[in-house]
């Protein structure tokens, strides 16, 4: 196997993906098409984005032979979805199949898997007379299921619906825009189709046509640049220490390197790539790529960071998680890192992994019952047998418990295992007896399975579990409504004790004001006048009566307002069904209208100053959003600071502030120092009009 040249390596290391660094690597290409073949398998070994990219894109561009096994571990290296879908109509051999290795069980970024998807769908129409690999259909449900449905993402997924006449597929998507109507949605598949069209002959045209002439920057760079050399007058000293001025020495070299400014103060882009470990933060580890991940040296990141690294790495790289797992070694500040790989293992099947995790922990003193049932059955996934034995032990273990937590698990772990259609009768038995913020999440990754065994998408069990669900609404509104009205007779009854009590105060004080009668033998005087001693006695009692219901009071406000909270957070998860495309789209638009939150601090007691009218504004929504408006109004005015998480500015007035009220409706007021002046209450798809006229 040849590697590749030491001249060609550098040039792959400092050369960017454009037009110019694609026709320069083309010259340099070996004649042997073997030889390319071997390059083209190290970049994918070596987890190389880039040179992965050019050499295969060079390749193409003189059209010479790529075969399509590379995409089983070179998808996950295409940065642009124009990209993929270029190379994936131009290999050859069964690209199908190793296209679909290459993404599943693995993070893409959503255009890029939803393209992959199509792509395959266009190449068997075309080569195979429409005929599809099996996991084609399961594995773009299961998408659909999980990514965020923009319109980029859409137009290829609703466009594989149409080419396979999956009338599931469709339906997962439907979900997702809830608010369209039939011929809405008759307009949304055309548009999709249109568009998809557009897209697939674009990626038909020559490789080099497909390339900008000024190469791109990558994906992941920071928007903040910080210089790369640093701030010099041209009089000035030269920083080098020549003792020339700086426009006479470093100058121009300098103004070179400027332009390769990466976030980091003093080190270009390709310095930070070169060592990215020593700088990196969460912040520079959310952006980085599954390429990016795979190169990092675990032994330099910062141990804090490692939990995290390794969320990302299982989902990106499997392989490379364990790998570097077992070259770290396990201690006790690893596991989080540990059961997350577990898990990514359990979710792709892959027994290989768990059981090299296993090891890991062996010389610890760790054994295989202490492991969840799913770790265990993916262990154990050889041996029917021995999982039945499994199964059965952890059912009895539920059943003698009715813990609704082991029940989901059990059912979860089942289905997730090689008896997945056991797994999803199991959760038709364990859903209806769940609490219902367990249901949802657990009724999706029911779906998720019907999707893998090619299923119809929804569920039997659905409509029981919405009757429940509705039913479980009801007993909470039921629960808030009494807990309303106790609250409400209590607070009647503080006021009316309060009441009671101001005018026995005022009538002893008038009482113990009054002249002495000293015609009385012995004379009257406040301290042995029975009336007076009377009137004392009778406001201490009501005092401590007072007291009492104060606490009592209290005590239901706070049970009043645990019950608003639940209230919110079940109509929050209401629906089985996704909220919808419309809902996640409003919500990226509205925040493209907003300044980032400020960073949190103290804030002070402000008086709240409502709008006229705003009482009837009120009428308007439903008991339960008032109440939560003026709940929320209360701990801003308060300077709770839990209740500014999530309130940012208007970019187009930044004066005011908008906060959510639930997910479906905004409150909208000035901050001022000494008082919240509110503006409004409105339906969050009022939002951007509501603005508009402020």
């Amino acid at each position: 196997m040849q590697s590749i040249k030491p001249e060609v390596r550098e040039f792959l290391d400092r050369a960017p993906l454009g037009r110019a660094s694609v026709e320069t690597l083309a010259a340099m290409l070996p004649a042997n098409d073997a030889e390319l073949e071997s390059w083209i398998a190290e970049a994918v070994r070596e987890r190389d984005a880039m040179a992965f990219m050019l050499i295969v894109l060079a390749a193409l561009s003189r059209e010479r032979p790529v075969d399509a096994r590379h995409l089983a571990g070179g998808a996950k290296l295409a940065g642009v979805w124009t990209y993929l879908a270029a190379i994936a109509f131009r290999v050859k051999g069964e690209m199908p199949e190793y296209l679909l290795e290459g993404i599943r069980n693995t993070a893409l970024y959503n255009q890029i898997h939803a393209v992959a998807l199509l792509s395959i769908a266009v190449w068997c129409d075309e080569h195979r007379g429409g005929v599809y690999p099996d996991l084609l259909i399961p594995e773009a449900r299961i998408f659909a299921r999980q990514t965020n449905h923009t319109a980029e993402v859409d137009v290829f997924l609703l466009e594989l619906a149409l080419r396979t006449r999956d009338s599931g597929l469709q339906s997962v998507i439907r979900k997702y825009y809830p608010k369209a109507s039939d011929e809405d949605w008759e307009k949304v598949l055309d548009d999709c189709h249109s568009a998809a069209e557009k897209a697939i002959a674009e990626s038909r045209r020559p490789i080099l046509d497909l390339l900008p002439e000024t190469p791109l920057e990558p994906i992941n760079v920071s928007p903040t640049v910080r210089r790369a050399v640093p701030r010099t007058g041209r009089n000035d000293p030269c920083h080098c220490g020549s003792g020339k001025k700086y426009k006479n020495c470093c100058y121009n070299k300098d103004r070179e390197r400027l332009q390769q400014s990466s976030d980091v103060a003093g080190l270009t882009r390709k310095e930070l790539r070169a060592s990215p470990e020593r700088h990196l933060t969460q912040e520079r580890l959310d952006r980085a790529t599954a390429a990016d991940l795979a190169h990092m040296n675990p032994f330099e990141i910062p141990r804090f960071l490692l939990t995290e690294y390794f969320v990302r790495l299982s989902l990106c790289d499997l392989d490379r998680a364990a790998e570097y797992l077992e070259r770290l070694g396990y201690t006790d500040d690893m596991e989080d890192a540990w059961i997350f790989t577990m898990w990514a293992a359990v979710r792709a099947g892959r027994k290989d992994i768990g059981d090299r995790l296993m090891k890991l922990r062996e010389p610890t003193g760790f054994t295989e019952d202490k492991l969840r049932l799913s770790h265990r059955l993916l262990i154990a996934q050889d041996d029917p047998a021995k999982c039945i034995l499994l199964i059965e032990e952890a059912a009895r273990t539920a059943l003698k418990t009715e813990n609704s937590e082991e029940l989901v698990d059990l059912a979860y772990s089942v289905a997730f295992s090689r008896f997945s259609a056991l797994g999803i009768l199991l959760y038709r038995a364990v859903l209806p007896l769940a609490p219902p913020e367990k249901v949802e999440p657990q009724y999706e990754q029911m779906l998720m399975i019907r999707d893998r065994l090619n299923l119809p998408p929804d569920d039997p069990i659905h409509e029981l579990l919405e009757a429940n669900i509705a039913k479980s609404g009801e007993d909470l509104e039921a629960a808030l409504r009494e807990a309303e009205q106790k609250f409400e007779i209590k607070r009647r009854e503080v006021r009316a004790l309060k009441e009671s009590l101001d005018q026995l105060e005022k009538e002893l004080a008038r009482r113990e004001r009054a002249v002495p009668d000293t015609s009385a033998s012995p004379p009257r005087t406040p301290e042995n006048d029975p009336a007076v001693h009377e009137l004392r006695q009778k406001v201490k009692f009501l005092e401590s009566t007072l007291k009492e219901s104060h606490t009592e009071r209290n005590t239901m406000e706070r049970r009043l307002e645990e019950m608003q909270t639940k209230v919110d957070a079940f109509n929050q998860r209401a629906q089985l069904a996704p909220a919808g495309n419309g809902s996640e789209a409003d919500a990226d638009h509205e925040e493209e209208l907003l300044i980032p939150q400020d960073a949190e601090g103290q804030h002070p007691l402000r008086l709240i100053e409502f709008p006229r009218s705003f009482h009837e504004r009120l009428s308007e929504f439903p008991h339960h959003v008032a109440r939560a408006a003026m709940v929320m109004l209360g701990r801003l005015a308060g300077g709770d600071s839990a209740a500014f998480s999530g309130a940012k500015r208007l970019k187009s007035r930044p004066n005011v502030v908008r906060q959510r009220v639930g997910i479906d409706f905004r409150l909208l007021f000035r901050l001022l120092p000494d008082r919240i002046q509110v503006i409004d209450l409105i339906p969050r798809q009022d939002f951007e009009r509501k603005i508009k006229t402020l």
